[in-house]
């Protein structure tokens, strides 16, 4: 825009007053018209370059007022490339959410620009343009229109604009492109005696020039007799009368612009119309004579083509609309019925979860399972213990068969994983003539109950009304067994938890009854120690070391290293709120949650969210406890822990103590809504020696009644780190035994080191 001028557009000398007339007259609104270039309309109209004559006369009155500053009120910045040095006179303002383009107009008048620019005129802009422009401040816009001079005006108004604000508009620039002759073929023709009058009338008091120009078309220009294009220019001044005012914003002189009938703008002619401007075209050889002189019927015939193209666009877009309606109204259809589906599975894995009562468990599962897959009948079976299979509920047969028993071969044979077609009648039910039954089994399947890659039951499932399962139905099937499968098996464990629970309270019930006191300490020291390992497990690379000395009061730690799978390993330690027998029981219900959570889960946070749930469920209200959790990968020395509000294990490594990080609170106290557990990882190096413990390490008391601890223990730590887990263990409580003296220990302490070793 810096580099270019309107001179290098127009090829008319008388041109230049003009637009020095434009550039130097006082306040109004100025458009710059154009047709922008539409898809699918062919040949109808060339691209106006209307963009490209709003940014050079933007350029043009910078450089005409030097001390002039401008406004741009427009979508984005590209609209208008500001040139070097005209930078600080230009400021934006953007048409975005949440402001629209009539609060930037407003907020761009209220700044007092001597020159406000607008990017597109439209029924939002209109009226704020010639509002801003009647009230004294030059305005400059474009329009998207194929209408020149006056009928810009009444465009206005078909915009929106009130009549008596049209007595603002000062300038219509309108342009045009056409396509000009060959300059190969081109050669003289004189104008045909039938077509003098017109040209008379279009020059006015200019002489006629005796000969035009023409073109047969060549092999430069295909034929066509055209090769390229070039602007032409319709030029429109409303004549008005202006008002002069006092200073205006910022204190310059504005001069406001007095209402004008509308007829008066609209029936104002060019100062240069098109069909003069084309003629001289014409008479330099630009353009063929029949062009010019066509030119009112050539415009109609384009602009007919233009909406005839549009029409049909429109049309097609319609269709095209109204066929993506009615495909997304089918899949909303479709979308509808599975999110019910889904809905209604939730709420039946949801009652599922909550219910720990077999019984009730299966026959809900029978129901829901006949519910959600469109089934007639269905049978449960559980895997006893022995094997076998028990029939554990029903639904549509006869009750009767609860509590049969199946051969384990007959009842889960070796059928894969999934649910798949079953065509027979279920194991146990001796098949039956459709006239006795009285009704005949269309179709079945059977799905086996999975959980943790271990079968623990069966269903199955058939209905006596359709031919075959859909394959939506089949696939909530699956789903919801893999669900009803780890129901069922926690719905066992708790069971046997509960049996557990009741037989270590009755033991309790029984020790307090002969030996309340010291009794009670001594079975509490021995359900400790029973359940803390003796061996640990031998992998390649890592070696376990642990030592637990009770204190008088017995607590409730414990520790444990226990194997997942091949590869990975367990690692726990935690201390139970309280002593003597109660946390003793209350550690043994914790261990057995923890130890059957961790088979289950792969997250240690979830194993830790699962355990807080049964505790608050099964444990004592007032009681909790503090657990560090991990997983160790034993392949990839990686370890991913949770720490519920345990204390910071402490990690050795190159002769420093680092201590571990995340965050975490005690479970079986609080609701999970409350708890706050953070899973981290951890990659483990050959020579590192995690030490985990529990707070009577860092309690031993001295003679002086002054504790060991964590600062301390760490320098213990430190300077013994080149010692293996076993003699790390046996240093670190000879050292804390020598600091205790003939102090008596008050608490239990507890300490498991993992030792990483170099892998030969």
């Amino acid at each position: 825009m810096g580099m270019l001028k309107l001179a290098d557009f127009y090829h008319l000398p008388e041109l230049d007053t003009v637009i020095g007339q434009l550039i130097a007259d006082g306040p109004g609104l100025i458009v710059v018209a154009g047709l922008d270039p539409r898809p699918n309309s062919g040949d109808a109209f060339l691209p106006s370059g209307r963009a490209t004559i709003f940014r050079v006369l933007l350029g043009e009155f910078l450089d005409a007022n030097p001390r002039s500053r401008a406004v741009v009120v427009a979508q984005d910045r590209e609209v208008v490339r500001v040139p070097r040095g005209q930078g600080r006179r230009i400021s934006f303002a953007l048409a975005q959410p949440p402001l629209g383009y009539a609060d930037q107009i407003a907020a761009a008048v209220a700044r007092g620009p001597d020159l406000l620019v607008i990017d597109r005129l439209c029924e939002e802009t209109v009226g704020p343009a010639l509002a801003a422009a009647q009230r004294g401040m030059r305005v400059l816009a474009q329009l998207d229109t194929i209408f020149r001079g006056g009928f810009v005006a009444r465009h206005l108004l078909d915009l929106g604009a009130a009549p008596e604000l049209l007595g603002a508009l000062g300038w219509v620039v309108a342009v045009q492109r056409f396509p000009t002759l060959c300059t190969q073929c081109r050669s003289a023709a004189p104008a045909p005696p039938e077509h003098h009058r017109r040209l008379l009338a279009l020059a006015g008091d200019e002489d006629l020039p005796a000969e035009f120009f023409r073109c047969d078309g060549c092999p430069a220009c295909g034929g066509t007799g055209r090769a390229g294009d070039i602007a032409a220019f319709d030029i429109f001044r409303a004549e008005r009368h202006v008002v002069q005012l006092g200073g205006g914003a910022q204190g310059l002189a504005r001069e406001r612009l007095p209402s004008a009938p509308a007829s008066a703008v609209t029936g104002t002619a060019s100062l240069l119309s098109l069909e003069t401007y084309a003629l001289h075209l014409a008479r330099q050889g630009y353009l063929a004579l029949d062009d010019v002189l066509g030119l009112t019927d050539d415009q109609l015939r384009r602009t007919y083509r233009l909406l005839a193209s549009s029409e049909e666009a429109l049309t097609s877009a319609n269709r095209t609309l109204e066929r993506k309606v009615v495909e997304l109204e089918s899949a909303n259809r479709v979308l509808q019925q599975r999110t019910a589906a889904l809905i209604s599975l939730q709420d039946m894995t949801q009652a599922l979860i909550a219910s720990y009562d077999i019984g009730e468990l299966a026959r809900r599962t029978c129901r829901q399972a006949r519910d959600l897959c469109g089934a007639d009948r269905a049978i449960l079976y559980l895997r006893a213990e022995d094997g076998d299979a028990v029939v554990l509920a029903v639904s549509g047969w006869s009750q009767a068969l609860v509590n049969q028993r199946v051969p384990a071969a007959q009842a889960f044979g070796e059928g894969p994983s999934a649910p798949q077609p079953f065509g027979g009648w279920p194991p146990g039910i001796s098949p039956r003539h459709p006239d006795v039954e009285g009704v005949q089994l269309r179709a079945g399947l059977r799905a086996p109950l999975v959980a943790q890659h271990e079968q623990v039951g069966l269903m199955v499932v058939h209905t006596t009304l359709k031919a075959r399962f859909s394959q939506g139905e089949v696939a909530l099937l699956t789903t919801f067994a893999n669900q009803a499968a780890l129901s069922i098996q926690r719905a066992i464990l708790v069971s046997q938890l509960r049996q557990k629970v009741a037989m270590l309270e009755e033991a309790q019930a029984a020790l307090i009854s002969k030996e309340r006191l010291e009794r009670e300490m001594e079975l509490a020291r021995e359900v400790q120690q029973s359940v803390l390992p003796r061996i640990f497990p031998e992998t390649p690379g890592l070696a376990f070391a642990a030592r637990n000395e009770p204190a008088r009061q017995v607590g409730g730690d414990f520790y444990d290293v226990f194997r997942l799978d091949d590869r990975r390993y367990g690692l726990v330690i935690a201390d139970v709120s309280g002593k003597g027998m109660p946390a003793a029981l209350y550690m043994a219900l914790a261990r057995s949650l923890l130890l059957a959570e961790a088979r289950r889960e792969p997250s240690p946070r979830a194993v830790l969210l699962s355990v807080n749930r049964l505790l608050r469920e099964l444990g004592e209200p007032h009681m909790f406890v503090t657990v560090f959790y991990g997983v160790l990968d034993a392949a990839a020395r990686r370890l991913t822990y949770c720490r519920a509000g345990h204390d910071y294990p402490v990690l050795l490594r190159g002769g420093r103590a680092l201590t571990l990080t995340g965050e975490g609170t005690v479970i079986g106290f609080f609701d999970e809504s409350e708890l706050r557990l953070a899973e981290e990882s951890l990659e483990l190096e050959p020579g590192d020696r995690l030490v985990l413990y529990t707070d009577g390490l860092t309690d031993v008391l001295d003679g002086s009644a002054r504790r060991f601890e964590l600062a301390r223990l760490k320098e213990l730590l430190v300077s013994h780190g080149a010692l293996g887990a076993a003699s790390l263990v046996d240093a670190t409580f000879a050292a804390l035994v020598a600091y205790q003296g003939d102090t008596p220990q008050y608490d239990d302490m507890t300490m498991l080191v993992v030792e990483v070793k170099e892998l030969s």
